[in-house]
This record gives structure tokens, sequence and C-alpha cells, in this order.
């Protein structure tokens, strides 16, 4: 790739002499003639160095440099100030505003390619590293996902799940949030893949995933928790709003009217909930052991129900 230059110069003589000078040299080379021409620029972003004068009509060089600093996508340009005022002052103000390096006129040719080869080189390697540090990030936003979300139903996985489960259990434990553990189980699902193979029954749990998010409540967390087990986490101030969620759910999924003939007596997909508070367990633990344990009994009582684990059992 060809670095880029843009020249803004109220000397057509100094911007032609660059021009023709640096094109020779491999550059891809562009002037302008008025500080407030920059601005116009649409790939401005794109250019490697900037040569600027001091004094030009309108916006002089400082306050096109300053401005340009503002923005973020400018704040690595090089840019690079021509003169013919030397003095201490002025050398100090050329870095105040942001600018990287300067030269004297009458120009010295040869330090002028020696400075925009240096400066074009650093921006390539400033730019090459910022899109592979792009890349990098993007590639560990992916891998995050992998890790933390089921590629099957998008829904969280098992680790996500106790991730959350642990944050849940914190606030239980030190502000009283009231919480319950809702497991659901597809009810004869090895017969459903039986029927109708497998990508069927993957298309099934993505169908259970989307049911599961649309009628828990605003502030649930839901999971699949793996197999054709999914799980949420509801809050709730009485015991019995997370059973009538654990209901609300069971019925959807009826309602649906999936074909299952291996799902006797009901003929359609159905699911078997459990459902356990965590004020009537020990711990997190126990809870998502009881709430197993209810969904275990829900099965054996014919499924497509909810059980609630009381505190008698």
């Amino acid at each position: 790739m060809r670095p880029k230059v843009l020249v803004v110069d109220d000397s057509q003589s100094i911007r032609w002499m660059i021009k023709d000078f640096l094109e020779e040299r491999g550059f891809e080379v562009h002037t302008l003639e008025q500080g407030e021409d920059v601005f116009n620029v649409e790939d401005l972003a794109s250019y490697h160095v900037l040569i600027l004068d001091i004094v030009l009509p309108g916006i002089d060089g400082l306050t096109v440099c300053r401005k340009l600093r503002e923005k973020k996508e400018f704040a690595n340009l090089p840019i690079l100030f021509i003169t013919s005022l030397d003095n201490k002052e002025e050398r100090i103000r050329f870095f105040e505003v942001g600018g990287n390096d300067y030269l004297l006129k009458p120009l010295d040719m040869r330090e002028l390619l020696a400075r925009v080869e240096v400066h074009a080189k650093v921006a390539l390697y400033t730019r090459e590293l910022e899109e592979k540090n792009k890349a990098l990030e993007e590639l560990n936003q992916r891998l995050q996902r992998i890790a933390l979300f089921d590629t099957l139903t998008g829904l969280p996985n098992r680790r996500f799940f106790d991730q959350e489960l642990e944050k849940w259990e914190n606030n239980y434990l030190r502000y009283g949030v009231y919480y319950a553990i809702l497991m659901a189980d597809l009810d004869r699902f090895k017969q459903y893949n039986d029927s109708f193979g497998h990508p069927e029954g993957d298309r099934l749990l993505h169908r259970l995933g989307q049911v599961l998010s649309e009628k828990v409540r605003k502030g649930d967390f839901v999971a699949r928790f793996g197999g054709e087990e999914f799980v949420a986490l509801c809050a709730f101030t009485q015991h019995e709003e997370v059973v009538l969620v654990a209901e609300r759910l069971r019925q959807a999924v009826e309602e649906l009217q999936i074909e299952h003939p291996g799902n006797s007596p009901y003929g359609v997909v159905t699911v078997s909930c459990g459902v356990c508070g965590r004020e009537r367990a020990k711990n997190r633990f126990d809870a998502l052991r009881k709430a197993d344990m209810a969904l275990y009994r829900a099965k054996e009582a014919g499924r497509n129900r909810v059980i609630c684990w009381l505190d008698e059992d």
C-alpha cells in the first residue's frame, strides 16, 4: 500500500514541489490550499501523514491541528508543520496543539523525505496494531459467547447459570431478595428423537428455549441446563408467583400442539416442571437439588405438570 500524504499550504509552488518529490518516491500525495478544506476531506483518517503550513488563509495550521486532535479518529494522525518562523515559543506551540514534528522553510527535501518516511511507517504500524487488537477483541468476544452461551438455543449455558446463581444467592443472603429455581424438562424426548430424528429434536429444543424466554418475566434468568433440561431463576415476593410462571410455561408448550406420538397419553410435546424456593432450602445447591427432585416427581406423577417442593417434603 502506498502511504498517503496530505499537503496543506497556500503556496502553489510549495504544494507542487512536495507533491512531485514525494510521488517520485512512492507516496500518494494530495494537496489543499486552505485550512478549512481539511475538514471536508471524507477519507482524512486514511492518510498516513498531514503536512501543514502554519500560516494559512482563514483557519491557521495550529487551529486545524488542535481541532483535529479533538476527534478520536485523528488522535494518531502524524502532523508535520512547515513554517518560516523559528523561535522557541513557536516550537513549543507546535507540540502544545498536538503536532508531531516540524520543518523550517526553505525546505530541505531530503530532510522532508526522511521525516515523512518515519511518520508514515509509524502510522502504518499503529494502524496495523489497531486492526490486530480489534480482531483480537472480536475473537475474545466470540470465545466468551461460546464459553457462556449454548450454541443450539442461544440461551446461557450451565456455566453461565452457575455464575448467575451465585449472584442471586449473594443477594438473598445479604439483602433477603427471594428467588426460586424452576427446572423444565421435555417429556419423553428420546422417543421424539427416535421418531423424527435428531435434527428435528434440535429444532424442538430451540423452540422450547424460545417459549421459556417468552413466558418468564422480565428480570428472570433462563438457561439451558443440559440435554433437554432447562432452568430459570425467578425473583418473587409470593411463592405462588413462580408456580404460576411454571404453569404458564407448561401450558404454552402443550398449546403448541407439536405432534409427539411417543408421549402417551398426550400425543403432543409437553414439559414437566419442578420448582423450589430458596427459603425452602439450606443453600443454593440444596435449592437446585430440590427443584430437580420436584421435577422428577412431576415425571413420576404422569408428566405434563408442575410440582413445587414444599417444606414438609
